[in-house]
């Protein structure tokens, strides 16, 4: 129940777009290293300045080795997508991913 909840939060916080959240948030960039559509959003893993993650935002035309930002909302640990059937030990939830 605890999980469903929070991804109801998390899909919650999508819809919502910009919010304070948004606004105050820390911004990330990067190369896409893969991405994947699934459910109306889109997945991106993306190699950043020091780190590599996963994030996820509304649905993008995406494409490997675009170089996309979005501004961070909400970090989630063990999400796991039962439209892909895939978990992610760690993920970025954004308000819009913005191709550069």
């Amino acid at each position: 129940m605890k999980a469903k909840l929070i991804k109801l939060a998390a899909a919650a916080t999508l819809a919502l777009g910009v919010s304070s959240a948004w606004a105050a948030g820390i911004m990330h960039q990067g190369e896409v290293l893969d991405t994947m559509n699934s459910g109306g959003y889109t997945y991106v893993q993306v190699k950043g300045e020091d780190k590599t993650f996963w994030a996820a935002g509304p649905q993008v035309d995406i494409t490997k080795g675009d170089t996309v930002s979005m501004n961070e909302q909400m970090w989630m640990n063990d999400f796991t997508s039962s439209t892909l059937n895939k978990t992610f030990e760690e993920l970025l939830f954004v308000g819009k991913i913005e191709k550069k």
